[in-house]
């Protein structure tokens, strides 16, 4: 723990980070493209919509989050993406990555901008 005494705290950050990853996972889970668009408004809702009709169920969880770096509205985080996913037809199938976001800072909120990986 002392070789991490050095490195400034970020809670306010990490805190709204999480706060909305955690919401854009239960966008997901509740196959809400609407309220995925609120979380990521990128993300092209028609598509989302066409997907979510093949899935009878999506459990995302979010975790080992950490702040890549912070500037100005704009927050890199890197996080485990664990997704189980069940489909309408088929097997359910569980695959675990590490994802790179971009968020930015919309009026008082974070919202993701993109992925990098």
């Amino acid at each position: 723990m002392a070789a991490q005494a050095g490195l400034p705290a970020q809670p306010a950050i990490d805190a709204s980070v999480k706060d909305v990853l955690q919401q854009y996972s239960a966008a997901l889970a509740s196959l809400d493209a609407d309220a995925v668009k609120k979380v990521q408004p990128s993300i092209d809702v028609a598509s989302l919509k066409k997907a979510f009709g093949e899935m009878k169920a999506l459990q995302v969880d979010i975790d080992t989050v950490k702040v890549l770096s912070s500037e100005g509205g704009m927050t890199r985080v890197s996080c485990r993406v664990t997704q189980t996913l069940t489909p309408k037809a088929g097997s359910k199938k569980t695959s675990t990555v590490t994802r790179v976001l971009r968020l930015k800072k919309q009026d008082t909120a974070w919202v993701i901008d993109s992925f990098e990986r």
